[in-house]
């Protein structure tokens, strides 16, 4: 352990050498440690190590066209909630990238993404412990109008790399070209293989398969079209019970003002979509593709109790969200304006009937009568004087647990739930933030309630109470707090928080890609600074 921590700090010795070299250093480093001790009464287990940090130090040097990347990370064991195969320490990301106006090209470690991304999307999300990254050589050449991607590469597994996967994308844009003016409008194509060979002893894989997708884009003045339809050849693998039906993807979306209003309009449908470069692989491993989501990305507390995740294996559904300004000097605008956001979406399942062991019919569109998922959002914001502003929020959310989190016997999930988050400015650069959440739901652990209370001494300081309190439902009488503190301290490219308390046990998402995280009692500290 300590071999590996000076590994770290010789790395950031580098970093502090190259910026006096003639070139541009950028980077930063975040380290994230947690203690954990058991606390039966919320269910957190014994923790062999009773110690967990990750640590991340991405560092870039760019001299001309030339960029040299790399990223070093430590899992020391990897923080609970994170697959454990990461732990260990080493430099899974480091690339040479030579980029000028029309020509692009990367050797090493990359992301990419291709439409919008339902037949490929590499990226990191740290919270969620996920990191698809390619490894291989890509070419990227733009025109006017013209915007050509290639790359062949293998997939991050961890500290390794595996799999084979080949890619091209091309995007046109004849509006560049004066075509369709005064239209914006583009058309694209992109293609996607991925090799792994077929050791079942029981089935005959495909080694090699194939997707493609097709989109386009319009847009006029404040009114945008997208549309994108994607094909996977069958491709059986354990996420979906190995079967040789092929996987199909559409998606789209309408924006644009009426009057003062902004809306956004989404439709999806995918059916039998998981996307791995390794068969075997389950979860947010060796994953190649991203799914838009449909529904609302919460960000307060008991908002993300029942999060949300996007099915691969088949979903259909929309979303409707709209934006209505209230102008300021009046009521409901306050000193300088206010809005009211109205989100509402609706997924279900597809209606499928098996007819053999291995294959399923489903005819388009194919609504099933199991609802995943619907909810209503109401967020009202505004900034009542110069002193003082806040957010309300109303969600109805009815939300299918045995779909979502892959359980069996809780079925369907009923929850309203209601939000206040006030902030007073009460002296120069000295805030004072309240939030107050409760969710009511006669179903599964029934009521919550939280509280936090947030004093900052701005630009320096930041000092955070709370608690969440499960109080349950009739024949529920299990009943728990989850108090905590802590404390934010900024100082020039620092920034170092450390806190106390319990952590339930949940789902936690991003962009519909979720990962389970177990409950936890004990320290953490995070700190982050950039160069």
């Amino acid at each position: 352990m300590y071999g590996r921590l000076w590994s770290l700090a010789f790395l950031v010795l580098c970093g502090s050498t190259l910026g006096q070299l003639n070139g541009t250093v950028s980077g930063g480093l975040q380290v994230e440690f947690r203690s954990y001790h058991a606390d039966s009464a919320i269910g957190a287990p014994e923790v062999p190590e009773r110690l967990a940090l990750n640590a991340y130090l991405p560092l870039s040097y760019r001299i001309g066209a030339v960029t040299f990347s790399l990223r070093y990370e430590a899992y020391l064991k990897p923080l609970q909630g994170y697959d454990p195969r990461y732990a260990g320490a080493g430099i899974p990301f480091r690339s040479i990238d030579y980029h000028d106006a029309n020509f692009q090209l990367t050797v090493g470690s990359f992301y990419e993404q291709f439409g919008s991304g339902m037949i490929l999307r590499t990226y990191e999300e740290r919270l969620l412990g996920i990191d698809n990254a390619l490894d291989g050589v890509r070419l990227r050449w733009r025109s006017q109008g013209i915007h050509l991607s290639a790359f062949v590469a293998r997939q991050r597994r961890f500290f390794d790399w595996d799999g084979l996967i080949r890619g091209a994308d091309i995007e046109l844009t004849p509006s560049a070209w004066g075509v369709g003016h005064p239209l914006h409008w583009s058309l694209g194509a992109s293609v996607v293989s991925k090799y792994q060979p077929d050791t079942d002893p029981l089935y005959r894989l495909p080694e090699n398969v194939l997707a493609y997708a097709l989109r386009t884009a319009w847009q006029w003045q404040s009114w945008q079209l997208t549309a994108e339809w994607a094909y996977k050849y069958n491709d059986p693998c354990a996420l979906n019970g190995y079967s040789y039906n092929p996987g199909t993807g559409l998606y789209g979306s309408l924006s644009g003002e009426l009057a003062s209003l902004s809306f956004l309009l989404q439709a999806k449908r995918v059916d039998n979509m998981a996307f791995y470069s390794d068969r075997t692989a389950t979860g947010t491993v060796a994953v190649l593709n991203y799914l838009p989501p449909l529904s609302r990305q919460q960000s307060y507390r008991l908002a993300t109790l029942y999060a949300y995740a996007t099915q691969p294996g088949g979903e259909i559904g929309f979303s409707v969200d709209a934006i209505l300004p209230f102008p300021e000097g009046t009521l409901v605008g306050g000193t300088d304006g206010g809005t009211l956001n109205l989100n509402y979406c609706r997924i279900h399942g597809l209606d499928t009937v098996h007819t053999s062991e291995l294959r399923y019919r489903s005819p388009f569109p194919g609504i099933g009568k199991t609802l995943f998922l619907e909810e209503f959002t109401a967020e009202y914001s505004a900034s009542w004087s110069h002193v003082l502003k806040g957010t309300l929020q109303l969600t109805r959310q009815v939300y299918n647990r045995d779909v979502s989190e892959g359980l069996r016997g809780y079925g369907l999930v009923w929850t309203w739930i209601a939000i206040a988050d006030i902030a007073y400015t009460f002296a120069p650069r000295q805030t004072l933030r309240l939030e107050l959440q409760h969710l009511w739901s006669r179903q599964d652990r029934g009521h919550w309630a939280f509280a936090l209370l947030e004093y900052t001494l701005s630009p320096r300081w930041a000092l955070t109470a709370w608690d969440e309190y499960n109080y349950g439902r009739p024949g529920y009488r299990v009943h728990h707090h989850y108090p905590g503190a802590a404390v934010t301290v900024l100082f020039q490219r620092w920034k170092i928080s450390i806190g106390y308390g319990r952590q339930r046990a949940g789902i936690a998402c991003v962009g519909g890609v979720c990962r389970y995280m177990p409950a936890a009692h004990g320290l953490s500290m995070s700190l982050t600074a950039t160069l």
